[in-house]
């Protein structure tokens, strides 16, 4: 097998993504990077592939993979095993245009790795049992350009043939999880109330706070992910068919991107929900910017953000180009903020999951501690919710998102969970509003109207 690849690029002329999307659907393992939001800066171009030629999972500290480049399997810290994953893949030459994706993995890192990244005690089982590190790896990928309008098949020149083993039994994920019961409202301000009292007693300075919720999903998770992404279009969108797990995905949050040895992270703090008269929008917009209970959010997970990524940084290089800036989307405003820097020679991915992951603005500050009391209050472990899922490319460039606004699909069930963060003023019954507007179209458009969000609560049938 070649230890480097020449890319081909082959011209497909105008392409619709979503029926290039669902000509992948027959085949296996399907993927949607999909930035159905349009934006230059952020959302230029979607992804698209099926049929990986490899896999790497991990649960625990159980980790195997399955490579034309070899294969193997291991007990201990998975991700020194996914160092030796990722050491095993060739690199690639791209031509020109280099696009940022050219191949190689596609798949998540799930909020859970983070045990091994910040490690504590804790006895919570994972109760959907999905793993902690799932990528497939795709030899040939569509991209589709959409400043120009117009797709591009890119490859490998020499064939890769290998047919990947079947994911061992004991790394699948159950056909019929036992679902810990979410948290109705009342508990749901309980743990607002518990974790303000560990502000109070000076323990953090922030923290996230989620609740997740068991969705029947309408049709297949294909279907529903069209009519999300119809909903509540996002930058950092995407599907992924794991096999016996799918991801759907509407985030609007970018964890991590590198090229070459440039990194970025994008933190968002601060929501109101969006309105339909223009001058009650701009009024919510404005009381966002203003608010300084936001601005402080906000400001503690840039700090956050600037000392992690310092960890593997050149001195010096890093910089908040921008702090707090206005983010308007179909259903919410946000505050984001922008962190960037130079990554030292020699940093490989997992010395940047080890420094960064999981991403602060979904754990609090600091963040070691606010792991510790999100494991005590919240009762089932997060899973794909709040970790990252994007692309590593063969040429060692990636974009992560933050796995918000994030469907885990088990079956005909779709796990949903939304959050917020805390601070010392917090008021519980208004956080618990804002996890509802942030529920309400992807809860509708997932279960396609067999659940609404209302003011005081969630409606099932």
């Amino acid at each position: 097998m070649p230890r480097s690849l020449r890319i081909s690029i082959r011209p497909l002329g105008r392409v619709d993504p979503i029926q290039a999307f669902r000509r992948t659907l027959g085949r296996r393992a399907p993927f949607f990077l999909d930035s159905s939001l349009r934006d230059l800066e952020l959302a230029r171009y979607s992804y698209l592939g099926a049929d990986p030629i490899g896999w790497f999972r991990a649960r625990g500290p159980r980790a195997a993979y399955a490579t034309p480049w070899g294969e193997a399997s291991h007990r201990g810290d998975p991700i020194e095993t996914l160092e030796e994953f990722l050491d095993l893949l060739p690199t690639a030459q791209i031509g020109r245009p280099p696009y940022p994706f050219a191949g190689g993995l596609v798949g998540y890192f799930a909020y859970d790795l983070g045990r091994f990244i910040e490690p504590f005690e804790s006895n919570k089982g994972p109760d959907l049992a999905v793993p902690d590190i799932h990528l497939a790896l795709y030899p040939r990928v569509t991209i589709v350009d959409h400043v120009w309008g117009e797709a591009f098949k890119l490859a490998p020149r020499e064939r890769i043939r290998f047919d990947p083993p079947p994911i061992p039994d004991d790394l699948a994920v159950p056909e019929d999880p036992r679902p810990i019961e979410p948290l109705d409202r009342t508990a749901y301000l309980r743990t607002i109330e518990d974790a303000k009292d560990a502000i109070e007693a000076g323990q953090i300075f922030q923290v996230n706070l989620s609740h997740r919720l068991a969705l029947p999903l309408d049709g297949t998770p294909a279907d529903a992910y069209m009519r999300l992404r119809a909903r509540t279009p996002s930058t950092f969108g995407g599907y992924l068919d794991a096999g016996d797990h799918q991801i759907l995905s509407a985030s609007p949050e970018r964890f991590l991107r590198v090229e070459g040895r440039s990194v970025e992270t994008r933190p968002i703090k601060g929501t109101r929900p969006r309105a339909t008269s223009r001058a009650e929008d701009r009024g919510l917009a404005e009381e966002l910017l203003e608010s300084p209970k936001d601005a402080a959010e906000n400001v503690m997970i840039v700090d956050l953000e600037r000392n992690d990524l310092g960890k593997v940084c050149e001195f010096g290089s890093v910089e908040v180009p921008v702090l707090r800036g206005l983010r308007s989307l179909p259903t919410v405003h946000h505050l984001e903020s922008v962190v960037r820097g130079r990554l030292r020679k020699g940093v490989s991915v997992p010395d940047l999951l080890r420094a960064t992951f999981p991403g602060g603005s979904i754990t609090g500050a600091p963040k070691p501690r606010a792991m510790e009391i999100i494991d005590r209050l919240e009762p089932h472990r997060r899973g794909v919710y709040t970790g990252a899922f994007g692309y590593v490319s063969w040429n060692g460039s990636l974009d992560l998102n933050i796995a918000i606004r994030t469907a885990t699909v088990i079956g005909d069930t779709a796990y949903f969970a939304v959050g917020g963060g805390i601070v010392a003023d917090s008021d519980p019954a208004a956080e618990y509003q804002e996890t509802l507007d942030k529920l309400r179209g992807h809860a509708e458009a997932l279960t396609h109207g067999a659940v609404g969000v209302t003011p005081h609560g969630v409606r099932m049938g």
